[in-house]
């Protein structure tokens, strides 16, 4: 499908000032964490971009801007600025980690960037956060006319109302206190909110399959290559032709790694829904501005039968009495949905 830049700018735009600058978090939002070129990435994965393996970093992600279609115009030279160029400074070679920097113009004088100066993701004049660095080497790409990608956008799929299930809803909070409730949630709570999304399945010849279900292309491409990654590094010998993916051209596309034994199909079910807790649980257990100026939180997931729910209710009612938020308890209920 043909890049359309104004859809993955519409995305990220909604992060400004409503996240958090890590480079050792999801670096691409999906924790309410993000860096320079994890924001970059979403911005052009949103807009229709292929999926790169893995979140580039400002070394890697002048290939990723080739193969998508983009062409270097300019190379520590003045250049003509227009909404939709990737500007990345620090010289290639050395500029990983906090040594570059990169973001998305959004006119001939602006971009968007998600920056450690702010702690956040930002909208700034480009030539003068420049000079702020130091005037440091860059490079500017621009897409090609007529440039297009082969793979779709990572919008998730939000889930329909029901009704049925047990939710838990904590309003108006800060920024700080909603996005440490939710990493703290998605942590403790992995186990159960995952529980019909990534399970092990004992077949008829007495083996197991591990089913991971993802509701959106973007979760499914993140799913699979983590499983990939980490079957190989804690079973060597697994077999990867084992892994089968069902339904792909569905709503819910159904990763299958098959051929497990016992132990082995437990261990990796558990580790598997603690790894994929922030890919899987987003859009499902997250943080949102509201229109009052503060924050809420919405914990889905697959929900809490009616007997867990207002258990679950006072241990994250408790949590969030902790030193470092301080959540009035009557800030946390349950829901229906």
């Amino acid at each position: 499908m043909a890049i359309n830049i104004e859809k993955g700018l519409a995305v990220v735009q909604k992060f400004v000032n409503n996240c958090y600058y890590s480079m050792y978090g999801s670096r691409y939002y999906t924790d309410g964490t993000c860096d320079c070129s994890g924001s970059v990435y979403r911005i052009l994965r949103e807009s229709g971009g292929f999926n790169y393996g893995y979140i580039p970093s400002t070394e890697t992600l002048h290939d990723y801007l080739l193969k998508l279609g983009y062409e270097k115009i300019a190379e520590n030279t003045d250049f003509p600025m227009q909404r939709g160029d990737v500007i990345i400074w620090g010289k290639k070679g050395y500029s990983a980690g906090a040594g570059g920097h990169t973001g998305v113009a959004l006119d001939n004088q602006n971009w968007i960037e998600c920056t450690g100066w702010k702690m956040t993701t930002i909208i700034a004049n480009h030539d003068q956060r420049w000079v702020m660095a130091g005037c440091p080497y860059f490079y500017a790409y621009r897409l090609k006319t007529g440039a297009s990608s082969s793979t779709s956008s990572n919008t998730a799929t939000t889930t329909t109302a029901t009704g049925n299930k047990n939710g838990i809803a904590i309003d108006n909070v800060s920024k700080d206190q909603a996005v440490k409730m939710v990493q703290r949630i998605q942590t403790r709570y992995a186990w159960t909110l995952l529980r019909d999304q990534v399970k092990r399945v004992l077949q008829p010849n007495k083996v197991y399959t591990l089913v991971i279900s993802c509701d959106s292309k973007w979760k499914y491409e993140n799913a699979v290559n983590r499983l990939k990654q980490e079957l190989k590094s804690y079973y060597p010998t697994y077999m990867q032709q084992n892994i089968a993916i069902v339904d792909r051209d569905k709503p819910i596309i159904k990763i299958e790694a098959r051929n497990l034994n016992d132990e082995q199909s437990k261990k990796i079910e558990g580790h598997m829904r603690n790894f994929l807790k922030d890919v899987l649980l987003d859009r499902q257990t997250y943080a949102e501005a509201n229109s009052y100026g503060t924050y809420d939180v919405r914990v889905k997931g697959e929900g809490f039968n009616d007997h867990d729910a207002p258990i679950v209710l006072k241990e994250i009612q408790e949590m969030g009495k902790a030193n470092d938020v301080k959540i009035d308890p009557s800030h946390i209920k349950g829901f229906k949905y």
